[in-house]
């Protein structure tokens, strides 16, 4: 359940769902195998709902699939920590630019 718990917390913030903070100290608690509170639970529980309702409202503009996952990295990299904010806006500009 970890794997899948951490692989849906890292979409949502790929996807710029939810609280960034609040999603990078339940992906620590999950990575220390630690059981997280019912109300983390139900947080993702709630994002992963909104996300699935706004995508059957709203038509998706089908972006470049290089730069998409690119972009979806980096937000991935910033939230594990591997990247600065400063690097993560600078690498952002030079994959938008590209095109």
């Amino acid at each position: 359940m970890s794997e899948d718990m951490l692989k849906t917390i890292k979409s949502l913030l790929a996807a710029g769902k939810g609280n960034p903070k609040r999603l990078r100290e339940i992906m620590e608690t999950v990575k220390n195998d630690e059981p997280i509170v019912m109300s983390d639970y139900r947080y993702i529980h709630d994002l992963l709902e909104s996300a699935n309702n706004t995508e059957v409202e709203q038509p998706r503009v089908t972006p470049s699939p290089k730069k998409d996952t690119s972009i979806e990295l980096l937000r991935i990299r910033l939230a594990e920590g591997q990247i600065s904010i400063e690097e993560f806006r600078v690498l952002k500009q030079a994959l938008t630019e590209e095109g």
